[in-house]
């Protein structure tokens, strides 16, 4: 199930967070967790989570009496990606916890054969959001809400030589079956700490179309209904994600 409103309506905005039930969870959980994408900062044709979103949603948490966290790995410099990123101020109002996953203790899970490794602390925010950006760039996979765990695991679980916290090294370890390994590591976060609300909007890459500001902001529970939407709606002249199918032909032995 997903929402929709227009990108400038924070009104219209506020009440899907309030009919997806988000509002209700912060008031009973009180504490939720963010996953962004801001590895590095925005340069041109490598959109990140929109920032505008995401101090909207900062807001929105603080104003109904929760508390929020921010998660992402960056090795380290997540803290500086967001001061730099324009997010400073809120961080400093709010006392927002910033938990960059490169420097964060981890359980081990299996899926489908595969390990991953998953930071512990995600088990303490009973609320888990997840923000994306959306793109489709040239040699890469389309990227948005299922995509966007690969960058919730340490860096160092997934090398395959020394280089470890070296600023963008890739997971190699996921690159050797990417298609299957990202299904796996996405279900091994189902099962481990399942986020429960995806939210899609701002800046958004397509490699035949270039930039574009997605018109509507969406507000869902299911990452791969939202991710086949976004790709019928706004990437359909890309090739249709191996990951996206593999996740579909496993998901209902999966889900409760």
């Amino acid at each position: 199930m997903f929402f929709t409103s227009n990108s400038n309506d924070d009104l219209h905005l506020f009440q899907n967070f309030e009919s997806i039930g988000l509002k209700q969870q912060i008031s009973d959980n009180k504490k939720a967790l963010i996953k962004i994408n801001l590895a590095r900062a925005y340069t041109k044709n490598h959109p990140r989570t929109d920032m505008a979103l995401l101090k909207k949603l900062v807001d929105y948490i603080y104003q109904n009496g929760g508390t929020c966290a921010i998660t992402e790995g960056a090795c380290g410099y997540l803290t500086q990606n967001l001061v730099a990123s324009g997010l400073g101020d809120a961080l400093e109002h709010y006392k927002v916890k910033v938990i960059d996953v490169d420097l964060e203790d981890y359980d081990e899970v299996l899926s489908y054969g595969e390990h991953h490794y998953i930071p512990k602390r995600f088990k303490d925010y009973p609320v888990r959001i997840a923000i994306p950006a959306s793109s489709k760039r040239e040699e890469m996979l389309y990227s948005s809400n299922v995509k966007l765990f690969v960058g919730a695991v340490p860096r160092k679980m997934y090398q395959l030589n020394d280089i470890i916290n070296t600023i963008g090294a890739p997971r190699m370890r996921l690159h050797q079956n990417l298609d299957v390994s990202v299904t796996n590591l996405f279900l091994a976060m189902e099962k481990y700490s399942k986020f429960h609300f995806y939210i899609n909007g701002g800046l958004a890459y397509n490699e035949n179309k270039g930039e574009f500001i997605l018109p509507e902001t969406y507000v869902g529970n299911d990452a791969l209904e939202l991710d086949n939407h976004m790709y019928k709606t706004f990437f359909n002249d890309c090739e249709y994600p191996e990951y996206l199918k593999i996740l579909e032909s496993r998901l209902p032995a999966d889900k409760p």
